[in-house]
């Protein structure tokens, strides 16, 4: 959860790195960092694409180069993380003693992800820091890898724009994207959510199931 000032004190920090082409290197790097490795649990990557935001309403960067940076970044970051965890993830648990134990139930999570991995994918997306996990996870638990990206490539789509835009749009009140961020997670799965149900419930009335 980002708490008030956090998104100004970053700002003060690494805002003069946003200026010229460097600030898209840093944008692109920062993002696949945070979901491939885990830089994200220091500064999410939410936080460094809303900096790109509020830079692009600034006239000091492009809107949908900043758009397409986070996506692609993103995505590559997070296949990178998938790949990770299924070639070195079981090798990792077992040599982590606080997590030591979860190498006895590596059966479990490929069950978990067999069954539940597209819900556990989309949902992790918008678990800011702790779903740079995830697909560190989904690799180790042998979630098939297309089945991964199709989950995984729309809800980082949504992510990407929504996070960029809130910076580009807000970007002169830091107190409101500040409050923003830290609840994007759970707003998003909101309206995935109704978005679910609505179309579940047009497809019952198109079939005559419903009232």
């Amino acid at each position: 959860m980002i708490e008030g000032g956090f998104l100004e004190s970053v700002i003060q920090w690494i805002g003069p790195l946003f200026s010229g082409p460097g600030g898209y290197l840093l944008i692109g790097t920062a993002v696949l960092l945070e979901r491939s490795i885990l830089i994200g649990l220091v500064i999410p990557g939410d936080v460094i694409l809303a900096i790109g935001g509020i830079q692009a309403a600034r006239g000091e960067a492009s809107l949908a180069i900043v758009i397409a940076l986070g996506i692609g970044a993103a995505i590559v970051g997070e296949s990178a993380g998938y790949w990770l965890g299924r070639r070195f993830g079981r090798t990792i648990i077992g040599k982590i003693p606080v997590v030591r134990g979860l190498g006895r139930k590596i059966d479990e999570v490929e069950r978990l992800f067999d069954r539940h991995g597209g819900k556990t994918v989309v949902i992790g997306r918008y678990a800011t820091a702790a779903g740079a996990f995830v697909p560190f996870v989904a690799g180790m638990g042998r979630m098939r890898y297309p089945r991964f990206v199709a989950f995984d490539v729309p809800s980082v789509i949504v992510w990407g724009v929504a996070i960029t835009l809130v910076g580009f749009f807000l970007g002169e009140n830091l107190d409101v994207v500040d409050s923003i961020l830290s609840r994007f997670g759970w707003i998003t799965l909101g309206l995935l959510v109704l978005l679910v149900g609505g179309y579940v419930w047009y497809r019952r009335r198109e079939r005559g199931d419903g009232p």
